[in-house]
């Protein structure tokens, strides 16, 4: 059950908002403003979404792909080695952290993700934080084919697709159903089913179970069935808003 009323029906493609002082005084505005610039980045710079080269093609055909997705303002509040990070200075309702791709984990410790001026404009509508891609490279993108190019595309091609209730980027806090949650993902989401979703929660200062990330399974272009699942929150979680 929600806890604010307010919460409306409409939802969209996952683009995280920035709520500063400016967006709260008209929110709408601020919202759109930041999903054309989004669009706008697209196809005016010129910056493919989708994966392009012969490697992304065959990576997508190998393993599975999980897309993590954080809860910026619940990681903030909850981590305070994270207070000076950009998506906690500016204000970021949620931020990708990074796409496993399947090929295995920490293979290119010290090695930089290069990408062009254009290129990483978009990348840092979701991942605004430089640590954070770097992290994502070394962690997952090095292990595989792809260029950083190539994999940037697959993290954001991917995160383009993904709808998300409203719930969790409008800024506020609710107390929600897990099992209303995952029923809202799966509509919004064509061929996504319950197993394609694991959940993690932490324990909050109350001992309120407290969503921090999401992470959406894919098998090559569709959704999968999630291998290695933490689905760690309960039957009712908080979804932590920065108002």
């Amino acid at each position: 059950m929600m806890t604010k009323a307010q919460v409306t029906n409409k939802y969209e493609p996952f683009k995280p908002s920035i709520h500063k002082s400016k967006a709260r005084k008209n929110p709408v505005i601020q919202r759109h403003s930041i999903l054309s610039m989004i669009a706008s980045a697209a196809v005016l710079q010129g910056v493919t979404l989708l994966p392009t080269s012969a490697h992304a093609a065959s990576a997508s055909k190998i393993g599975q792909r999980v897309l993590m997705i954080e809860m910026t303002p619940a990681l903030c509040r909850m981590q305070p080695s994270r207070a000076r990070m950009r998506q906690c200075l500016e204000g970021y309702s949620l931020t990708v952290s990074g796409l496993d791709l399947g090929y295995g984990e920490r293979c290119g410790r010290g090695s930089q993700p290069r990408l062009s001026p254009l290129q990483l404009k978009v990348v840092n509508r979701i991942m605004p934080d430089s640590s954070v891609r770097t992290q994502a490279w070394q962690h997952y993108g090095a292990c595989s084919p792809l260029s950083a190019s190539s994999y940037f595309r697959q993290v954001v091609n991917l995160a383009g697709q993904l709808k998300l209730p409203d719930e969790l980027n409008t800024g506020n806090s609710y107390t929600v159903s897990k099992s209303r949650f995952i029923k809202q993902m799966t509509r919004l989401n064509q061929g996504m089913s319950a197993s394609s979703i694991d959940l993690i929660c932490q324990d909050g200062s109350r001992r309120q179970s407290i969503l921090t990330d999401v992470h959406i399974c894919y098998e090559g272009n569709d959704f999968g069935r999630c291998n290695n699942v933490v689905n760690s929150c309960g039957k009712n979680f908080i979804i932590s808003g920065r108002k």
